[in-house]
């Protein structure tokens, strides 16, 4: 397919031909909107973080590796401890893989101050909360910063699903507030999140971006959603890998077709060394909010304790000390009783394939169109850089494209007849009689 340059926003984005050329351009495109084009990030000479679990360390540890000074917040002196053992571990694994010398690492460590205490935070530039995922724990952080911190001091949630609007819905100056969605590990992913507010000011949007450049992240902007962009593509990747299941095939064999297919890592194997804990509690969450959730299968298992890797079994059974899944006797037992009287069909690697990716092409689709992403590029690299979505393919929108949008939407239709998919929707149809998502 020839190389076709189109103008989005001001911005020349690949629309189709060379894979890596198109995340090229996709990449210089996300790290400078033309929307924020002569707008003045504010100064950050230092940060702070709220909690220091694995994800608060982690995005700890990126902004000590940018060379900012940094306050880490605990609940009680035995969890700062604990944050600041974790702290360590990370640095001590970099200098393990050569990545930085004892000293560096030694000089990243001092820069840190760790407290239970918010009145340390008064002079604090940026303030990044990455407490547990609940809306009203979220939002006494806010209100306690609000009361603490510096009129000019911008605040972010690291929230994954919940609403940003809502957090800050307290907080007084909600021009000042921004969620920055990171990817963990915070201190290795290069995906960043940047979801404004309506009331985010021009200049503290802008510092989200220059944030990103500061911490040599791919910076994508993202409306407010449930999961944003990545994780609500990640709900319909799970939950296809779970039909597909229940329609004859195997956790093996799904994972199998998608290492085939360029990730490094299938959805269950991921899910097991994640945890199926946190999905488990997302999904309590937004049944909470009248959504639905098709989990049947994971459901189950987190019912019995089948966490994955953490509890010695998950989606495949593990042995103590051995990280190797081996197929469970147990989850085939589930799989069975949940998919008596559903349709099955014979599953090869290119049949899992289209069954997992084209629904999520359907709803990032959707998502185009209802505009929590501003361009289909942006979606490529929320998959590459969030997912592991193979980079020489493009990303997932890309890779839809270079395949043919029109035989896109008929293998769904196929796969909705089937009863293995929704059929397309009204954006990608049209997207397909276009020739292109833009």
């Amino acid at each position: 397919m020839p190389l076709s340059i189109v103008h989005r926003d001001g911005v020349a984005v690949v629309a189709t031909g060379n894979p890596l050329r198109h995340v090229f351009h996709a990449e210089r495109a996300a790290r400078r909107p033309p929307a924020l084009a002569g707008i003045e990030p504010h100064p950050i000479r230092s940060a702070a973080v709220i909690g220091g679990g694995t994800m608060g360390t982690g995005i700890a540890a990126a902004l000590l590796n940018a060379g900012l000074p940094l306050v880490l917040v605990e609940r009680d002196e035995a969890a700062v401890e604990r944050a600041l053992a974790r702290l360590s571990a990370i640095f001590d694994g970099a200098v393990k893989r050569g990545r930085i010398s004892v000293r560096l690492a030694a000089e990243r460590l001092a820069a840190v101050t760790g407290t239970t205490h918010y009145t340390a935070l008064a002079e604090a530039d940026l303030i990044i909360e990455a407490v547990f995922e609940d809306l009203d724990v979220k939002r006494d952080v806010f209100r306690r910063l609000a009361a603490v911190c510096r009129a000019d001091a911008i605040l972010a949630t690291n929230t994954s699903y919940l609403d940003p609007e809502r957090i800050a819905a307290d907080i007084g100056s909600p021009e000042r507030f921004l969620g920055l969605h990171f990817f963990s590990p915070a201190q290795v992913m290069k995906l960043l999140e940047i979801v404004p507010t309506q009331a985010t000011a021009p200049e503290v949007l802008a510092t989200g971006f220059a944030l990103a450049r500061m911490l040599n992240k791919i910076p994508v902007r993202a409306g407010i959603s449930d999961g944003f962009i990545g994780n609500r593509i990640l709900k319909v990747m799970r939950a296809q890998a779970e039909r597909l299941l229940l329609g004859g095939a195997t956790p093996a064999a799904v994972d199998a077709a998608m290492r085939a297919f360029g990730l490094p890592m299938g959805p269950f194997e991921a899910q097991d060394l994640g945890g199926l804990d946190i999905a488990a509690f997302q999904r309590r969450a937004a049944r909470a909010r009248g959504e639905t959730a098709f989990a049947p299968v994971a459901d189950r298992l987190s019912e019995i304790g089948r966490f994955g890797q953490k509890s010695g079994g998950g989606w495949y059974d593990y042995a103590p000390g051995d990280r190797t899944p081996r197929p469970s006797a147990t989850v085939a037992r589930i799989i069975a009783d949940e998919g008596r009287g559903r349709p099955r069909s014979v599953w090869d690697e290119a049949a899992i394939a289209d069954c997992i990716f084209w629904p999520m092409v359907n709803e990032a689709t959707r998502i185009l169109e209802d505009g929590t992403a501003l361009r289909a590029s942006d979606i490529d690299l929320v998959e590459i850089h969030g997912y592991g979505f193979p980079r020489w393919r493009g990303g997932l929108m890309h890779h839809a494209q270079a395949h043919g949008l029109h035989k896109v939407a008929e293998a769904l239709s196929a796969l909705a007849e089937a009863g293995f998919a929704d059929p397309p929707c009204d954006p990608l149809l049209q997207a397909a009689a276009r020739g292109s998502f833009l």
